[in-house]
């Protein structure tokens, strides 16, 4: 009873990070997703207290346990959508070769356009 209501405080904690973010983020008009903030907002809780607190470790040891029921949904839909990948395999195969070749012509030009190193970097 007692880790019960340690993961369910951890995961209030958490939640309200989250709805915190949802805020700055709104409030910040900022294209940047709250639960990004959320989580910008978790890292100077924990930098501050300089350790996780006991509720906010166990919730994110219940998560991790349970982490494959979050992938069940994409897992579902990758499931069923492979029945259509017979009816589209040239058009699968097409685009994929074709965001290959941008891909490839992306990095290289990126590449060609990052300035050359001027003297001698030693790595260590």
């Amino acid at each position: 009873m007692k880790r019960a209501l340690s993961i369910f405080l951890g995961l209030h904690g958490l939640a309200v990070l989250k709805w915190l973010g949802d805020g700055l983020s709104g409030w910040l008009s900022v294209p940047i997703p709250g639960s990004f903030w959320g989580f910008l907002l978790l890292l100077l809780v924990l930098c501050f207290v300089k350790q996780s607190p006991k509720a906010t470790a166990d919730a994110s040891a219940f998560l991790l346990n349970h982490l494959t029921l979050f992938l069940l949904p994409s897992l579902v839909a990758a499931a069923v959508g492979l029945r259509f990948v017979a009816e589209a395999e040239g058009l699968l195969v097409a685009s994929g070769v074709l965001v290959t070749m941008f891909m490839a012509a992306g990095c290289g030009w990126v590449i060609s356009a990052w300035p050359a190193r001027q003297g001698n970097d030693h790595d260590a």
